[in-house]
């Protein structure tokens, strides 16, 4: 069973103090119990991404290019990948260079945290994990690929 718990607190000692106790009673893995920063917070099922904490405006194609690079990280993702992938193109035709415009637009919204993605000159973009990022999907979402036929 995983719950998720929000602290809603400006107090940092309060807030460590209760992950403590929740570690120390075994309810949270120790792996888990350190607080974790990220820059950037993603929640593909209400599609929003989190700027310190601050809601940022994304297009449509801009959030699913910044969630699409998230979600396969440590790997350079050539302008016709992006394209076949966030956009549904599989032609030679069509311009790499509107994965250029989208990729600077997302890193102008992005601000000081725009380096999480990366330009890999000459072949493409890259997230790494590393990256001050997270995606996190709500457990409470059942999604049709988690069902089983049955």
């Amino acid at each position: 069973m995983r719950f998720s718990i929000t602290i809603d607190t400006e107090d940092e000692d309060t807030a460590l103090r209760l992950l403590g106790a929740l570690r120390d009673v075994g309810l949270m893995p120790e792996a888990q119990a350190a607080v974790e920063e990220v820059d950037v917070l993603i929640l593909p099922d209400t599609r929003q991404v989190l700027l310190h904490e601050s809601p940022v405006e994304l297009t449509r194609l801009e959030f699913e290019l910044l969630l699409h690079l998230c979600e396969h990280t440590d790997r350079v993702h050539r302008r016709r990948e992006l394209l076949a992938a966030v956009w549904g193109v599989n032609d030679d035709y069509s311009g790499a260079r509107t994965v250029d415009v989208h990729v600077r637009r997302v890193r102008q919204k992005l601000g000081d945290s725009a380096d999480v993605i990366q330009t890999v000159r000459g072949v493409g973009y890259l997230v790494a994990s590393s990256a001050r990022f997270r995606v996190e999907r709500s457990p409470n979402v059942v999604r049709l690929a988690d069902r089983r036929a049955g």
